[in-house]
């Protein structure tokens, strides 16, 4: 494999290392950018600048990026048009006294881009917030107090307590918590039947993550609500478009009582949104799902070139039969390799990853830290996911393909025996 290692260098990456982990716990205000997830010395760990598919760190190396801004930037970085709409709204004002105009408009092109499937929507500024908005809103139409829980939906009590272990108190989180969240790791329709049985007519709702479920077994699972007035919340806060126009919801042709959306709907910047009913989206003010930056205008105008954009697109998303070419010629190297027993392949063309099967902690596999580090080589920035966007082009997915094929021919010639061995 080409090695990088001569030109890239790291001197202030690690000085801005050393401070900020004074200042900022963790390094970085956004737990999955932090610099622990990531290999001082070997990898980028601070960016000043990114311009469609690569940016540039603290010290001027170059990287392909394969994460995107986990997944936010589905455009491309500093995308022309998106950065012209924000420029044009800048020079008009940020944050009005009264409702902007670009709201309303943003909220057409949503509504008409689900073809009129949801009544109406919120703004809000982030995913956390869109899905826990949805579980408010579905406590006050069914009037129940618990919500299910599958995945990871946000750091939220509700969310963060059974995704993060069940140990309530260590997170600041009242362990009455218990009564209201009901907690299902690994979800199957057996263990969500065996959950209903147990608190149906208390459940307000059951929260999923769509991309992860395969379609006939989701089907189940919504139906099995239906029968008990519960109701479905997709979490599509990270798939989202990056599956399709209208998102996993609109692939699968299962369209969930409430849907959240955030990352990619203004390529960056922060928005999050939820569509629902108008029996069910009449409550917002009810329950006081509101907060005072939703309708800030610059996310709005990115919003509004976002889905011009889109509209304007033959296909979409634009990778997605190059990425499912990777997929296939991964999967491919893997068998060839005899590696199916120890690696998996976990994902789709919205976001896919390589990992270890014995290792449960993702941020703990030594073949991520392996990948990540022969990758850098390369110039190649991942995390372990690998994520991609319209800016990325065929030559682009070609390189991290044959990079990853490699790196996969490497591993296999390796004792792992030992955990210490493979980083």
């Amino acid at each position: 494999m080409k090695t990088r290692e001569e030109q890239a260098v790291f001197t202030q990456s690690l000085q801005w290392l050393e401070r900020v982990q004074q200042l900022i716990p963790s390094g970085c205000s956004t737990l999955a950018k932090t610099p622990e997830r990531l290999f001082p010395g070997e990898t980028a760990i601070c960016c000043v600048e990114a311009r469609q598919s690569r940016f540039i760190d603290i010290d001027g190396n170059e990287w392909l990026d394969c994460e995107m801004a986990m997944g936010t930037a589905s455009w491309g970085h500093a995308r022309e048009e998106v950065q012209a709409a924000i420029v044009k709204q800048l020079a008009k004002g940020t944050s009005f006294s009264v409702p902007a105009d670009v709201e309303l408009t943003a909220a057409e092109l949503i509504l008409a881009r689900f073809e009129q499937r949801y009544a109406a929507l919120r703004f809000c500024k982030g995913g956390a917030d869109a899905v826990s908005g949805a579980v408010r809103l579905a406590r006050a139409f069914t009037r129940r107090p618990k919500v299910m829980s599958t995945a990871y939906h946000g750091w939220s009590d509700w969310s963060a307590y059974g995704y993060y272990g069940g140990d309530a108190e260590a997170m600041g989180i009242p362990a009455e918590i218990r009564s209201s969240t009901v907690w299902v790791p690994h979800a199957s329709l057996r263990r969500i039947e065996d959950e209903v049985r147990r608190h149906g007519d208390q459940l307000a709702c059951i929260v999923l993550c769509p991309n992860e479920w395969q379609r006939e077994e989701l089907a189940k699972v919504m139906e099995l609500a239906a029968r008990h007035s519960i109701l479905i919340i997709f979490d599509e806060v990270t798939s989202g478009a990056r599956m399709g126009k209208q998102a996993t919801a609109g692939e699968y042709g299962l369209w969930p009582d409430i849907l959240c959306l955030s990352k990619g709907l203004a390529n960056g910047l922060p928005l999050g949104v939820v569509l629902g009913s108008e029996p069910i989206m009449r409550l917002c003010g009810q329950v006081k799902f509101s907060s005072a930056h939703s309708s800030e205008t610059i996310a709005l105008a990115a919003l509004i070139a976002c889905e011009k954009l889109m509209q304007a697109a033959p296909s979409w998303p634009s990778w997605r039969g190059g990425t499912q070419k990777l997929m296939a010629e991964l999967q491919a190297q893997l068998d060839a390799l005899g590696l199916t027993e120890e690696l998996a392949l976990h994902g789709t063309y919205a976001s896919f990853c390589l990992r270890s099967r014995a290792e449960q902690d993702f941020y703990r596999d030594p073949f991520r830290a392996y990948m990540m580090k022969r990758l850098a080589q390369q110039g190649i920035f991942t995390k372990g996911f690998f994520v991609f966007s319209d800016a990325h082009s065929e030559a682009e997915l070609l390189l991290v393909q044959e990079a990853l094929k490699e790196v996969l021919l490497e591993w296999s010639k390796q004792d792992h025996k030992s955990s210490k061995s493979a980083v």
